[in-house]
């Protein structure tokens, strides 16, 4: 349950957070290992009944372990990658609820980067951005695209309880120009298209197009979903990396996500700025994410100015 007395012997935090502040110079790295919790009543309206709740976490380091009204409904090891607790069946609809997160942040031998191999802090925390979504049964749950300077594309779509429902797309240029369409079943997977003359996307010029997929059942929208991405073929060879069949010499830093203070807990336009840093004030073209996935915001960010990534597991 969820009282005032209770409340009070609890620290008020907002997210993206990080489970210790630390001095800029000097840290011991046991400051940080410990286990946590984080509780948040949710109020859940009555006419939510017959949709799905879903509580989708950036990153939460190192495991986290998720409760909805005591019942323990997910566990996630790994401190650099989403993940997402449904929280529907174990909802009180029209009433109050309680989510709580048990969040381990001390190092541990069966989940990486971990194992006396790695030479950086891992800060702990619920240090990226938490979303609700509230959607029907069906819903799309991924949309994967790779386009090449050409214009062959391949999409990858995932819809959960696709049914008899159908897909719609349309795929958009920079300006907002209609490049193609898309309709199909919504249980098929896997969609090819080709675009004559496509924008291309490259280190000066990066033109990210938009790409918007409807669910529909009859005329009603069910979900939506919409992606940015970019038509490149990156391709490495004896000779060097060569970028839409242009060789292209490699200038680039290795990067972490670690702020003083915080540790990794800053919000989306920090991420941003490093991009911004690399690519304008250190002329990179190319970043490595040390040693980790990184914040969507910042690889966004990348696409946005025109930094090639190179992405690693943890670790």
């Amino acid at each position: 349950g969820w009282d005032e007395a209770r409340a009070k012997t609890l620290t008020p935090v907002r997210i993206p957070h990080t489970v210790k502040e630390l001095p800029l110079n000097y840290l011991n790295e046991q400051d940080y290992q410990m286990v946590s919790g984080y509780l948040h009543p949710l109020t859940v309206p009555a006419d939510w009944a017959g949709k799905r709740v879903l509580l989708h976490f950036g990153a939460a380091a190192q495991e986290a372990t998720v409760y909805c009204n005591g019942v323990e409904i997910l566990r996630h090891r790994c401190g650099y990658t989403a993940f997402t607790a449904e929280l529907t069946e174990y909802l009180n609809f029209g009433g109050e609820n309680m989510i709580c997160v048990r969040l381990d942040s001390r190092e541990s031998l069966d989940q990486p980067p971990f194992g006396n191999v790695i030479d950086y802090l891992t800060y702990g925390g619920i240090y990226r951005a938490m979303t609700l979504e509230v959607t029907e049964v069906s819903r799309i749950s991924d949309l994967f695209i790779h386009a090449k300077h050409t214009g062959e594309t391949a999409m990858q779509i995932t819809v959960e309880n696709p049914g008899d429902l159908r897909l719609s797309g349309e795929l958009r240029a920079p300006d907002g120009k209609l490049l193609g369409r898309l309709e199909g079943r919504a249980d098929h997977r896997d969609y090819k298209i080709t675009i004559p003359n496509p924008p291309v996307w490259g280190l000066e010029n990066p033109k990210l197009c938009t790409f918007t997929l409807r669910l529909l059942e009859g005329g009603r929208v069910v979900d939506e979903r919409e992606t940015r991405f970019g038509f490149r073929t990156v391709d490495f060879r004896a000779d060097g990396l060569y970028l839409n069949e242009t060789r292209i010499q490699l200038r680039g830093l290795n990067r972490h996500q670690c702020w003083p203070y915080l540790g990794y807990a800053v919000p989306d336009r920090a991420q941003a700025l490093d991009a911004d840093i690399l690519k304008f004030e250190l002329g990179c073209n190319v970043v490595r994410t040390s040693h980790y996935p990184q914040s969507h915001a910042f690889i966004n960010r990348c696409d946005e100015v025109g930094l090639l990534v190179f992405t690693e597991m943890p670790g």
